[in-house]
């Protein structure tokens, strides 16, 4: 690996209520808790699959978004993540379909309002 590369990253989301966003990523989107801070929590990290992780900050903490934020994950079979979360009751923005754009994708919001975007490119 070359110096100074980047190995990693991980996005951190300001949640107004980080135990019903741990409940909405972990049970509804089937990600797992790696760690939470505090009673009750004010920060949490979670991970699903081999992504990076994605850390959930007690707003006040995190203070105010600016501007527009959302998440795109890029993954395998998005038929199959989508017809999990359909079983799981997650409710869906914007339904599964080909955009012309050259992906196949659904968008879902968490308990916060960020808008979720699940993609795969059309092979």
């Amino acid at each position: 690996m070359e110096e100074g590369s980047i190995t990693h990253y991980s996005a951190v989301l300001g949640a107004n209520n980080v135990s019903a966003s741990i409940e909405f990523y972990c049970f509804k989107l089937g990600f797992d808790l790696m760690n939470t801070y505090g009673n009750p929590p004010y920060y949490a990290e979670v991970k699903r699959d081999t992504a990076q992780s994605l850390m959930l900050l007690d707003q006040r903490t995190a203070g105010s978004p600016t501007g527009h934020a959302s998440l795109a994950f890029y993954v395998e079979h998005i038929d199959a993540i989508y017809e999990e979360f359909l079983a799981k009751e997650v409710s869906i923005k914007e339904a599964l379909e080909n955009k012309a754009y050259g992906m196949r994708e659904f968008q879902i919001e968490d308990p916060d309002g960020y808008l979720i975007i699940f993609r795969q490119k059309i092979r």
